[in-house]
């Protein structure tokens, strides 16, 4: 049995690699062809690694991460209109909210339409939602609720759309690479929009204005963001708006398992820096947290780049976890830190861990579909992300406010309590989870076709 298994393995991974090689000008090619109804075009797609487009994209997207992390004193704000941190965790949770259910749309519409609608309609409606702000005047106004979720909505969509466009031109092999290098612009944008948000309140100005003028410089970077993006998908074409699964149908045949629930821990990880550390810091008697941002940006940057390749080398399951267990650590730092100088150690943890969860996670886990579905499975990523925030930003924020009515000391515990919930995360990670392999369209016509036809049954 076992002898004819090995036969049967080795005539297949023969096979397999005479597709591969298969060109127009091979007979192979034919063969191909008319087993799966493929086109030239189709398989001898470009892959485009680094050019033109790819550097057009990755400065838009920086300038959409200088956008969103010159709001990171979004507290101030909420403090201006009389708020506090369960009033900033209930804002900015219900936002998420609207991004989380947003997504599964944006997903199936990428698919159906191609990036470049989703990404540039995005990001006018976060540009307009920016604007909306300037006519918030109580925080107990639904408008601010209404603004929050539309500026998340197109945030998400414009982050969505980019990863997606990226990962369609990765040569194979190669799509978490270039979807971790894509996300290293987002620590340029990440060093770069919390110094411009200290210089701004640092002017001695009416809190007022220089709330407005936070605003005005986030609506600016959008406005960069959105004339990049233009460039950059100038030669793309609306697709064919074909036959296309039910989302139910794509995510239980192509999901990437346990690497959902990492996801989700990601997203409860991550959003305690650009929330709450503004809070946290003025606990502690710290006025400017640009430092803390600079040291991340720096950390994430040169560790993006250094371990790029580090998902495809050791597995994207062992990066996840050792990334999970890094923020973990970054948390339970904070609980040393008293002055600026502080700050660079949990920042540099926290950027570490960045470095490697973005690509083993968002570009681990889209992989796992194939590329005609890609930015269904993209956005299924960042729905988790999301879910992350969603669930931690109120939590967060109800757990602060909660310890300081008991007279708790209610930061500490939060760190204690979030670095045990994502340690546990991590290992449960490391036990159970299986290997990711990375799905082509080509491999999967026949399936696919079935999925399809199951469907109009």
């Amino acid at each position: 049995m076992g002898l004819w298994q090995g036969a049967g393995d080795a005539l297949g991974y023969r096979a397999y690699t005479s597709i591969l090689t298969a060109t127009p000008t091979n007979p192979r090619w034919s063969v191909m062809n008319s087993a799966v109804g493929a086109s030239p075009e189709t398989l001898s797609e470009p892959q485009i690694a680094y050019g033109r487009e790819f550097w057009l994209a990755y400065f838009a997207h920086t300038a959409l991460i200088v956008c969103n992390s010159s709001l990171f004193r979004y507290f101030d704000f909420v403090s201006f209109l009389g708020g506090d941190e369960y009033d900033l965790g209930m804002i900015t949770g219900f936002g998420m909210g609207g991004a989380v259910l947003a997504r599964f749309a944006q997903g199936t519409l990428i698919d159906r339409v191609g990036p470049r609608v989703v990404w540039l309609g995005s990001l006018v409606l976060l540009i307009v939602a920016l604007l909306g702000h300037f006519w918030v005047t109580t925080i107990d106004s639904p408008l601010i609720y209404g603004l929050r979720l539309c500026y998340m909505v197109g945030l998400a969509g414009a982050f969505g759309a980019s990863i997606t466009s990226i990962s369609l031109k990765a040569p194979k092999g190669r799509g978490t690479e270039l979807i971790g290098v894509l996300g290293s612009s987002g620590f340029i944008g990440l060093g770069i929009g919390p110094v411009l948000g200290d210089y701004i309140f640092a002017e001695n100005t009416p809190l007022e204005t220089k709330v407005h003028l936070m605003f005005l410089v986030a609506m600016t970077a959008g406005g960069v963001a959105f004339v990049l993006t233009l460039l950059a998908t100038w030669k793309e074409r609306p697709r064919p708006a074909g036959h296309h699964p039910s989302l139910v149908k794509l995510i239980r045949q192509y999901h990437p398992g346990w690497m959902l629930v990492m996801a989700f821990a990601m997203g409860m990880g991550v959003i305690f820096p650009q929330i709450f550390l503004r809070g946290y810091a003025k606990e502690v008697g710290i006025a400017n947290i640009g430092s803390f941002f600079l040291v991340y940006a720096i950390t994430a940057f040169t560790f993006r780049l250094m371990t790029r390749r580090l998902p495809e080398q050791i597995g994207v399951k062992k990066t996840a976890t050792i990334g999970i267990l890094t923020m973990a650590a970054s948390l339970v730092m904070y609980m040393v830190v008293h002055n600026p100088w502080l700050l660079p150690i949990p920042a540099f943890l926290c950027g570490v861990a960045h470095a490697l969860l973005f690509p083993a996670i968002i570009g681990g886990g889209s992989i796992a579909f194939p590329k005609k579905y890609r930015g269904t499975g993209t956005n299924l990523m960042l729905v988790l992300v999301d879910s992350g925030g969603l669930v931690g930003q109120p939590l967060i924020g109800a757990m602060i406010a909660g310890c300081r009515v008991l007279d708790w000391p209610a930061y500490p515990l939060t760190f204690i309590s979030m670095g045990c919930f994502l340690s546990t995360i991590a290992l449960l990670n490391q036990r159970f989870a299986k290997p990711i392999i990375a799905q082509e369209d080509e491999l999967h016509e026949v399936e696919e076709r079935s999925l399809c036809a199951n469907e109009n049954l």
